[in-house]
């Protein structure tokens, strides 16, 4: 039987700071891991070493913590990067940029348990909702001077790429899923190019107001 002193080394030290880097780590991977309804604070703590209560000290709920933890699997400045790179149009760079994250080793399990729960679960889909708003379409929309219609159009081009996933990775129906990535890149990244650049008036967004 293990003694207390020995029971005591195998978590964080007393008096050894609490690191948010550490807690999000353990909730992408226990998302990644069991679902967001499966899912608990307490396996979180346990996996980061730290007790539940200081959990929800720093994220204060589940819902919380699961959009924050987005920003380890959708990095808003990868996207901005993809969008300001040079090269190519920019669908072709934003379609890329995308994909990558859906095939990537690091985040491709992460991805699809997202959004299978945002479409299956109420807090799960407020905080993918959340996480939309506050950081991917302000942070795209900046890049093309901000502003209700900047909005508009990143939220346009969310929608197909989001469609795209949806169907190619998680549904995974073909012909889309079977498709190459390069053939995907090559059929959706005009009407990504469109939302994102064309005039105002060709695509009939609203007046700005």
């Amino acid at each position: 039987m293990a003694s207390p002193a020995q029971t005591r080394r195998r978590g964080r030290r007393q008096g050894d700071p609490v690191s948010r880097d550490a807690v999000l780590a353990a909730a992408k991977a226990r998302f990644a891991a069991d679902g967001y309804d499966k899912t608990t604070l307490r396996a979180i703590a346990r996996d980061a070493h730290v007790d539940p209560s200081m959990v929800l000290y720093l994220f204060g709920s589940k819902a919380d913590l699961f959009r924050e933890s987005l920003r380890l699997i959708i990095d808003p400045a990868n996207l901005v990067a993809a969008l300001e790179g040079p090269g190519d149009d920019v669908g072709t760079r934003m379609v890329r940029a995308y994909l990558g994250i859906w095939t990537a080793p690091d985040t491709a399990a992460s991805m699809r348990v997202m959004l299978q729960s945002a479409t299956s679960n109420t807090d799960a889909h407020e905080a993918f909702r959340g996480f939309m708003q506050s950081y991917v379409l302000t942070a795209v929309s900046g890049v093309f001077g901000g502003g209700e219609q900047a909005r508009l159009r990143a939220m346009l081009a969310a929608s197909s790429l989001v469609g795209v996933a949806l169907l190619r990775y998680v549904m995974e129906i073909p012909p889309l899923a079977t498709l190459s990535e390069d053939e995907v890149v090559r059929l959706v990244a005009p009407t990504v190019t469109r939302y994102l650049t064309a005039d105002a008036d060709e695509l009939g967004l609203p007046a700005a107001g």
